[in-house]
């Protein structure tokens, strides 16, 4: 009988908690997703699908981005600007990453992100909200 009861009151508690997770407010973050790699012009460019879950509008945005080839050694380090991004926004930016084709390119890392500010010049926390993922060959990481 006694085993039952903790049983009983382990999964109540497990039941408040999963139930009281989901009805809490998420967490801003700043979602990007490597969408494509493309050859163009003897450069590899790398389209980025970003959205803005952040609370504020982003007037400035900078990444830090190392490019690696398959072997693992870096390539090139880049930075990429973009902005304003109002939030709850959706915006595609593409840059070129490389002077090389995307063949050669192993992963991205996102090392980074020395600016992210809202118009009032406040600095927001995009690197702990960063979110990742990529519908490209290639993997985007942080």
């Amino acid at each position: 009988m006694q085993r039952q009861s903790v049983c009983r009151a382990v999964a109540a508690c497990l039941l408040t908690v999963l139930l009281g997770a989901s009805g809490a407010a998420a967490s801003p973050s700043l979602d990007i997703e490597l969408n494509k790699i493309e050859d163009a012009a003897g450069q590899c460019s790398a389209s980025f699908v970003m959205q803005n879950h952040m609370g504020a509008t982003l007037d400035q945005l900078r990444l830090d981005l190392y490019v690696f080839d398959k072997g693992g050694v870096i390539m090139r380090r880049v930075y990429l600007d973009t902005g304003p991004m109002r939030d709850g926004k959706t915006v595609v930016a593409s840059f070129a990453v490389v002077d090389q084709p995307c063949a050669n390119i192993g992963k991205l890392l996102v090392n980074d992100v020395p600016t992210c500010k809202a118009p009032d010049g406040s600095a927001l926390d995009c690197l702990g909200g960063l979110n990742l993922s990529s519908k490209a060959a290639v993997e985007l990481t942080k």
